[in-house]
């Protein structure tokens, strides 16, 4: 019995010893798996603060660039890093991702990805209130300018103008390429990059160029098309080594604009922050810097005939590293390219009376000028300084229009798809449904219209007096377009409204080519117009007595005694004075994921 007792009591020791460990490996377990879940918590909320100090930095670098911040691939902070990527729905409005890593990107423990909105002051699509391309701007006597101008051609003007802000006269390009290639036919072939193509890492693509001409490098057009919705990237123009982009030689950047390209293939406009020179028959690469996503990516028109003899294209996982490698594409193709050198000098030039410039004067020549801040030029004539002058300035880089031909294509495509209005839309009409109207429109006086965007009108679109055209209210923040091929003419009191919200718009656009005869693509008479007014390749005489939310032109056309005194909140943060509006978040976008 006594035997049978303590053997008893021995499994009863073991089952107690058994309860006992279980217990114990219990409560480490839970301790343990506490400490991972608080451990990783911890890290989520770092990873969430970095993400958001990339927002951070993203929203002031905006304001301080004047919206020519482009992101940037990692950052290290801390414990951990970040990304940022800016996509452009249009010139005045960013969407902003910004990644945070623990503890890097490369082998992420933890990472979070902050979503947000931006926009410039009013939210408008455009970046400067008064821009011109290269027919310039004239000035005949007495007119002033009450705000900033960019112009990509010449100022000129008679007596007795003047022009508050600052003044930008942009060493303009030649008309015709110096070096271009395309493709016609079943040759043309897409080349896709920006994402992981059959195992290659194409994030960087390059095609070689050599100059017919010594000069300088302004801007190039790049035949392209996009896939989704991808971020804005980063164009560079960098030296030859070695039969490839030298990382080191840099001559200079710009912006591809995202908002520019469409799913179908158009010449996008590339400006660059500097016009580098570069020199007869030595081999350049324009090359386009992008990063992995495979949802939104690029596609670069290709030339599988090999028609362009002056260079080739390569692509790269990383042209940034120490010894990035180049691939030849498969099949061997050209990339469908334009260059531009620049041609002869441009400048702000006034009549004997002189012409007054409230903030800094930026060209290449500047005559009969009173300039109460700073000078910046290579040639100065009969002319006062206020300010400090910087002879020997290189000129000012060309700026892209803020909308371009395939944006243009794209909404004709969608307002034909909504139908075709045969004839002429003449009278008040409740509504201008997104349409195709194969004819003229002439609203008499009075006329009370809503807008359905995109709006195609083949002939010429005609206002008399105090109408009011509305965008449809059901495109909340959102802006709208009507596109002319002919001209446009308003008379007085005109007004053009987005919806009310937001920073919605209603710009008339028109493709007439004022290029062709000198005749003006829009005409504004005196007094109450209000809009937007697009014309690329066409004349807008501006009127007197009106205040437009924008204007841009191939040439602007002040005749006498007129006043152009833009909103607030279009001017860009480059001008030190008039109008400008800073990049802020759009309450109800941030998003984490």
């Amino acid at each position: 019995m006594i035997k049978k007792e303590s053997g008893q009591i021995l499994v009863l020791v073991f089952i107690a010893l058994g309860v006992v460990l279980f217990t114990v490996l219990f409560v480490i377990s839970g301790a343990q798996i506490y400490f991972q879940n608080a451990l990783y918590s911890a890290n989520a909320e770092k990873a969430t603060a970095l993400a958001e100090a990339g927002i951070d930095k993203a929203l002031v670098f905006l304001n301080e660039t004047g919206g020519s911040y482009n992101g940037e691939s990692e950052t290290v902070l801390g414990d951990g890093s970040y990304s940022v990527t800016i996509t452009s729905q249009n010139p005045g409005t960013r969407i902003i991702q910004s990644t945070g890593f623990l503890p890097n990107q490369a082998n992420p423990k933890v990472k979070r990805t902050i979503s947000i909105t931006a926009s410039n002051g009013a939210g408008v699509s455009f970046v400067y209130g008064l821009q011109v391309g290269e027919g310039g701007l004239e000035l005949g006597n007495g007119n002033a300018v009450e705000g900033s101008i960019y112009s990509n051609g010449n100022i000129t003007a008679g007596n007795g103008n003047s022009i508050s802000g600052d003044a930008w006269v942009a060493g303009g390009p030649q008309a015709t390429a110096d070096q271009q290639t395309d493709c016609a036919d079943s040759n043309c072939q897409d080349f896709y990059f920006g994402k992981n193509i059959n195992g290659e890492n194409r994030f960087d693509v390059a095609q070689s160029f050599q100059p017919v001409s010594s000069g300088v490098l302004n801007k190039v057009s790049i035949k392209i098309k996009k896939s989704g919705n991808p971020p804005d990237a980063i164009v560079r123009v960098l030296q030859d080594k070695d039969g490839k982009p030298d990382k080191t030689a840099v001559l200079t950047q710009g912006t591809l604009f995202s908002s520019l390209v469409t799913s179908q293939y158009g010449w996008i406009d590339v400006t660059f922050n500097s016009s580098p020179t570069v020199s007869k028959d030595y081999t350049y690469w324009l090359m386009i810097d992008t990063s992995e996503d495979n949802n939104n990516f690029w596609s670069w028109q290709s030339d599988l005939a090999q028609s362009y003899s002056r260079g080739l294209p390569k692509w790269s996982p990383n042209w940034s590293v120490g010894s990035a490698q180049w691939n030849l594409p498969t099949p061997p193709a050209d990339l469908s390219f334009k260059s531009y050198l620049g041609g002869a000098p441009t400048s702000i030039r006034a009549g004997a009376n002189k012409m007054t410039v409230g903030g800094n004067v930026y060209a290449n020549t500047i005559e009969n000028l009173i300039i109460n801040r700073n000078a910046y030029y290579q040639q100065i004539i009969s002319s006062t300084v206020a300010g400090a002058a910087h002879p020997g300035s290189p000129d000012p880089p060309p700026k892209v229009f803020p909308v371009s031909d395939a944006n243009i294509a794209a909404w004709k495509q969608a307002a034909q798809a909504g139908g075709i209005v045969t004839g002429d839309v003449n009278g008040c009409v409740g509504t201008l449904d997104a349409k195709k109207i194969t004819g003229n429109v002439s609203f008499g006086s009075g006329c009370r219209v809503t807008v359905k965007s995109p709006v195609w009108i083949t002939g010429n679109l005609t206002l008399n007096s105090n109408n009011i055209l509305t965008l449809d209210s059901g495109f909340g923040v959102t802006s709208g377009v009507i596109m002319v091929d002919g001209k446009v003419e308003l008379n007085s009191n005109n007004h053009l409204d987005g919806t009310g919200v937001g920073s919605s718009l209603l710009m008339v656009l028109t493709s007439y080519d004022s290029r062709l005869n000198g005749e003006s693509a829009i005409k504004v008479n005196s007094n109450g117009n209000t809009g937007v007014y697009y014309a690329s390749t066409g004349i807008i005489e501006p009127g007197t007595g009106n205040s437009f939310k924008e204007l841009t032109a191939w040439k602007i056309k002040l005749i006498n005694n007129s006043t152009i005194n833009y909103e607030t909140g279009l001017s860009s943060t480059m001008f030190t004075y008039g109008p400008s509006g800073s990049f802020s978040l759009v309450k109800g976008t941030y998003q984490v994921k």
